[in-house]
């Protein structure tokens, strides 16, 4: 007896080498072009000598059409990265790691931080969407950079980037990683996939939404909406947006995307705000245990900063 399935493709775009390798892929909404396809590629594909895209046959094992950076549409199907002339060349991943996230959930007992209130005071509504709601029960403000990450934030220098002008109290301490320039507002089912890194917003092609993979043909090519933000001490950095969709290209569109935690996952674990440590999901994968190290480290941040603010108040 057959079964059927409801699950989405994964993707309708796969680049391979001349072994077989699957080397790069994406799902293609109609949006992506061969100059954006080919500047995203060299961030991560490594050769000896200059590279081309061409369309390949699987079952013949035959290549096609030459696909040189254009604005032409990348289409659906199947191609192959060889020499200019055709012919093999040894290919090769930058082998970097995506910043992991974990999903934020609603029913984690915390008290309010100045982040969500002051994002949602600038902000009203989705940045991506434009929705707006009464209560706020459908929009969650999002780090663009994790908290949970924060010596690599002061690694980066990010810190010195923010002008911000709220007192630090207000900002995450002294590192400023809660800086209303590290957070935007997005509609609740658009959060998860935010830290999942599933899009990405492009400051450099007019703060364009691109969607990496399957199921948010709603969200693709939109572009994250800042007109109302006039003080440019208020408005999300550039830098931190790109930071993010970088991460995005290398976690879903690098080689053959990073295998993952399900939020399910996760909800089970961190679902009413504590941690199960009887749950064999923690141990028993490295994904599990980074992601329990990130959770601990996001709450260690908040009671951190608030040592910090008492501190200095006495």
């Amino acid at each position: 007896m057959s079964t059927q399935t409801n699950q989405l493709l994964a993707r309708n775009v796969e680049v391979f080498d001349a072994d077989g390798n699957v080397i790069a892929g994406f799902w293609q909404y109609g949006t992506l072009s061969w100059d954006e396809f080919h500047s995203y590629l060299s961030q991560f594909v490594i050769t000896g000598s200059r590279w081309s895209i061409f369309q390949y046959d699987t079952v013949q094992k035959q290549r096609g059409v030459l696909c040189q950076p254009s604005p032409q549409i990348v289409q659906p199907g199947q191609y192959i990265l060889l020499t200019p002339a055709g012919g093999s060349i040894r290919v090769d991943l930058v082998a970097r790691p995506v910043r992991l996230r974990i999903p934020t959930h609603s029913n984690t007992p915390a008290r309010e931080h100045y982040y969500r209130s002051r994002g949602r005071a600038r902000d009203g509504k989705c940045l991506i969407t434009g929705l707006q709601t009464l209560t706020f029960r459908r929009l969650k403000v999002a780090h663009i950079f994790p908290r949970a990450h924060d010596a690599e934030w002061i690694r980066k220098g990010y810190p010195s980037k923010i002008t911000d002008t709220a007192d630090e109290a207000c900002m995450g301490g002294p590192s400023k990683i809660d800086s209303v320039q590290n957070v935007i507002t997005l509609r609740s089912d658009l959060h998860d996939a935010w830290d999942n890194y599933e899009f990405g917003v492009n400051p450099n092609n007019n703060y364009r939404v691109t969607a990496f993979t399957n199921g948010n043909a709603d969200i693709n090519g939109l572009h994250l909406q800042l007109d109302h933000i006039e003080d440019p001490t208020m408005r999300p950095l550039d830098e931190l947006l790109i930071d993010h969709f970088m991460q995005g290209i290398f976690k879903h569109m690098r080689g053959v995307g990073e295998p993952e935690w399900k939020y399910e996952d996760y909800d089970d674990v961190f679902r009413d705000g504590s941690f199960d440590l009887t749950n064999p999901k923690i141990w028993e994968t490295r994904e599990g245990k980074q992601g329990f190290e990130l959770a601990l480290a996001d709450r260690l941040h908040t009671h951190r900063v608030a040592q910090q603010s008492a501190q200095a108040t006495v």
